[in-house]
């Protein structure tokens, strides 16, 4: 018996893909690399997009913490004297001050004549604002009176930025007319500071001798002179898409859920010189020359990406809308803060405005927590 070898060992077979195996494989890969592409190009964007928010959210939460601090530093000076009658007599024992806290809607606090939106709060704070340099590092105050007396405050406004800009950036199609919603903060130097401006009371003998500026006002429009007079030249932009700022004056409380009172600011307003206006309601009462001893203080920004997405004409007609809503819809009854948040941050979504809300508690350790008068 004979057995027939092939030419070619087992082990030296060569194995191939056929060509219709390769166009299969070839096929399969390009799919693959054509899903990974689009999961790698869609969380390259969801990451920028992220990373933008942050940004963008970022000097939104600085200029929010550098609020809470400064506006803890409120203060009032208050003690107690004598409250004198027409005739000389002293007829009760009653906090008094020098120097005057406000808070509540821009709406009644600036006049209609502003832009403004949402609440603005304004006082005195020991903070060294002044108009002389300093020996020491450019900007820097007289050396040893960086507690100098200054007035404070903030407010959003909607303007231009075409009256701040340099000649030389006039609105063009390279740098175009910037309209938003600006967060301005009032800084008036000790120098300007009007509250102590000697002056004679309305009808006073012409022998009677001066007062103080702040105590002869009696008429709540003239008693918000001292920041509306300079209001422009002495505030400035802090941050841009702040849609509105809130601020609502708490009170220690052990009824309800909460644990805060709302009782002695139901509108929001609070003038610790209310009683001027003049005001002889248990409201003013309860803050006479008495701080707040806590704030609720409330952010909103907006993004810019969806702001600068409109033009002019759409942003400003945009802008009287939610201008509204922060000064009249929403933000007008203290009890009703939690549901107008709500509501607000519902209304820009469904306007496919993307925001964020800051809120924090504010201790104001000026306040005394007393009583306003004693007989």
């Amino acid at each position: 018996m004979f057995m027939i070898q092939s030419p070619y060992p087992c082990s030296s077979r060569r194995m191939a893909f056929t060509l219709v195996e390769l166009l299969v494989s070839v096929a399969v890969i390009a799919v693959l690399m054509l899903v990974l592409t689009q999961v790698l190009t869609g969380t390259q964007r969801a990451w920028g997009h992220a990373k933008a928010r942050t940004e963008e959210y970022r000097e939104a939460r600085a200029v929010f913490e550098a609020i809470s601090a400064r506006l803890s530093q409120a203060t009032l000076n208050s003690y107690w004297g004598y409250k004198i009658d027409a005739s000389g007599n002293p007829v009760l024992y009653q906090r008094q001050s020098e120097l005057h806290y406000v808070s509540g809607p821009s709406s009644i606090l600036l006049g209609s004549q502003q832009p403004s939106s949402g609440h603005a709060v304004f006082f005195q704070a020991p903070l060294g604002e002044n108009l002389q340099p300093g020996t020491g590092p450019a900007g820097s105050g007289p050396e040893g009176l960086d507690s100098l007396l200054n007035g404070w405050g903030w407010y959003v406004t909607y303007d231009t930025d075409l009256p701040r800009r340099p000649g030389f950036l006039a609105s063009s199609l390279i740098s175009p007319e910037r309209k938003r919603f600006r967060l301005m903060e009032f800084r008036q130097p000790t120098e300007r500071l009007s509250l102590f401006k000697a002056t004679s009371l309305i009808g006073a003998a012409a022998d009677a001798l001066p007062v103080p500026w702040i105590e002869a006002q009696k008429s709540q429009q003239d008693l918000y002179q001292w920041f509306k007079t300079n209001l422009g030249k002495d505030s400035q932009p802090l941050a841009d898409n702040i849609l509105a700022i809130v601020v609502q004056p708490l009170s220690p409380s052990i009824v309800g859920v909460s644990g805060v009172d709302t009782s002695f600011a139901p509108a929001y307003i609070y003038d610790t010189r209310r009683h001027q206006w003049p005001d002889a309601t248990t409201l003013a009462e309860k803050c006479r020359h008495q701080l707040p001893p806590m704030v609720r203080l409330t952010l909103v920004a907006l993004h810019e990406e969806d702001w600068a997405a409109l033009d002019n004409t759409k942003a400003d007609a945009l802008a009287d809308q939610l201008r509204t809503w922060t000064t009249s819809k929403y933000f007008t009854a203290a009890s009703k803060y939690d549901e107008d948040i709500k509501n607000l941050g519902a209304d820009l979504t469904n306007l496919r405005l993307s925001h964020r809300i800051f809120t924090t508690i504010v201790q104001i350790p000026a306040a005394k927590l007393e009583t306003s008068r004693e007989n």
